[in-house]
């Protein structure tokens, strides 16, 4: 008995000396892109929606994986046959962090209300257009009626600009309110230094399972290179998005994982509908001809982390549509010049693309502006940091911009977000695409549950915006993350979010 017993301690021992799951874990996350705001009805971009779900939840989330749907402030729902009419229990006991306006205080669906009409009212992006209205039955039950049937509905409710507020904190600190978060999820923001970085802290309160990590810092590296060495080094523990001319070092770097997971996602070169000579389609087919793709292909990612892409809805959704290729122009010098001199160009055409500071799009736009010089169209490379990126493209104020798409494997979060009409104005449909037939057939597939059925619509639309020329497919990029291996339990999400905290997931830091 007493040799089972030193047994049992020597090997508890040895668990212990290996390390396990513990909460003392500090984490600092690499990113290139800067949030523009912590305030989830105002969001545009994926850098704040990353930082945003560390202090905010959803009805619903997505696992890791972005594969399941599970519960997060919502224990459980109902949908009407008609798919207008979505009744959800709220989890009883679930708080807000402490705030300045109010003590942690219980959620109720007064709170879902607000949230949700709030961000009906301000948001530019206007994420929950197709809501006609918000009722609460009783203190934990909220009721949403639909202006029409709406299939996708649950994956609307997991984005972050769903999230569910206190309005004592919203209307208390007025516009600072992005300055001073207050939200029931894992952790609190406690810094936030502009272009430099931002602190968050585990909440001690939190309503779930106990967050590992004490501490996030997420550390704003706008060179995506410089932030590789940091990674290697280990100033960061995570770096998101590695160039593919840096996958072989990081991957030789002893402390570091290299993880690639093909991704939900799309980037393309957006033509302007409303102004200037892109509205013109003969000139938007005579850049499609002037653009050897398959050769930027070749010199953006020789180490094979990205692809050709031929339409906007990625492979890694359930819509994809393989013989979309079958709609795409070669490439074809000759055909430029006579496309342009038919379109009354034919001494030339200046135009600009912009950029942000993505080594990536940044490097294609130059390739092509290589190209297109040849065959008579100057073409001006303006890169932008982030926000003034964001700015100007949402306002329809480029001849030509790339555009990054990333979101969920429903197809409507590409062909919606990016081509519907109602979209104009908006990062997505920064080029002021109007196609009636398009707008028709998202709502068709919109409003049926059967999968087959709205994969039909989607692939229908996808080829009449192609045929369209007004949005350019360049590639798909594979996500490829580098993670320190003292980082524990993380996985890489195929849609880029970074997920520390999640349902099913709860990353750790073994100790030194």
């Amino acid at each position: 008995m007493r040799k089972f017993i030193l047994l049992l301690i020597v090997t508890l021992l040895a668990v212990v000396s290996l390390g396990g799951p513990n909460y003392n874990g500090e984490i600092v996350v690499g990113t290139d892109q800067n949030p523009t705001t912590m305030d989830p009805a105002l969001y545009q971009d994926l850098a704040s929606a990353q930082v945003m779900r560390n202090v905010f939840e959803t009805l619903v989330a997505y696992d890791a994986e972005v594969k399941e749907i599970r519960p997060l402030l919502a224990e459980s729902w109902e949908v009407s046959e008609d798919l207008k009419v979505w009744t959800f229990k709220l989890r009883k006991g679930v708080h807000f962090q402490k705030g300045k306006f109010q003590d942690g205080r219980e959620v109720t669906a007064e709170d879902v209300k607000y949230s949700f009409e709030r961000e009906i009212k301000i948001s530019p992006m206007v994420r929950l257009y197709m809501v006609d209205k918000v009722e609460v039955v009783d203190k934990y039950t909220v009721r949403i009626t639909l202006k029409y049937p709406f299939a996708p509905f649950l994956t609307v409710l997991t984005d972050i600009g769903a999230a569910v507020i206190p309005k004592e904190e919203v209307e208390g600190w007025g516009d600072e309110f992005t300055l001073h978060p207050v939200g029931t999820g894992p952790f609190k923001m406690v810094e936030w230094v502009k272009d430099d970085h931002m602190t968050f802290v585990r909440n001690e309160d939190y309503w779930g399972e106990k967050p590992y990590l004490k501490k996030i810092t997420y550390k704003f590296i706008p060179n995506k290179s410089v932030l590789a060495v940091a990674l290697m080094s280990g100033e960061v523990d995570i770096a998101s998005d590695i160039l593919d001319q840096d996958i072989p070092k990081v991957k030789a770097t002893q402390n570091v994982d290299v993880v690639m997971v093909p991704g939900v996602n799309v980037y393309a070169v957006y033509m302007n509908s409303m102004r200037g000579p892109t509205t013109n389609k003969k000139v938007r087919e005579a850049i499609f001809y002037g653009v050897d793709l398959d050769q930027i292909i070749k010199v953006l990612f020789p180490n094979g982390s990205g692809v050709r892409a031929y339409g906007p809805i990625p492979p890694g959704s359930w819509a994809y549509n393989p013989d979309i290729k079958k709609l795409a122009l070669p490439y074809d010098p000759e055909k430029v010049k006579e496309l342009l001199k038919e379109a009354g160009y034919e001494n030339g055409l200046k135009l600009t693309i912009y950029t942000p500071e993505d080594p990536n799009r940044r490097k294609a736009a130059i390739i092509m502006q290589s190209m297109l010089k040849k065959v008579g169209i100057d073409l001006k490379v303006q890169s932008l940091e982030w926000g003034s990126f964001v700015a100007v493209t949402s306002k329809g104020e480029a001849d030509m911009y790339t555009i990054g798409w990333t979101w969920y494997p429903d197809p409507e979060y590409f062909i919606f977000y990016m081509f519907h009409s109602s979209r104009k104005g908006t990062y997505g449909n920064g080029g002021g695409y109007n196609n009636p037939k398009v707008d028709e057939l998202i709502a068709k597939g919109e409003s049926t549950a059967d999968q087959q059925e709205r994969i039909k619509y989607y692939q229908e639309a996808e080829k009449l915006i192609m045929q369209d020329r007004v949005y350019m497919p360049l590639y798909h990029k594979m996500v490829v993350m580098g993670v320190n291996k003292r980082v524990k339990g993380f996985t890489v999400s195929p849609d880029m979010m970074i997920r520390l905290y999640a349902p099913g997931t709860n990353v750790w830091v073994e100790e030194k």
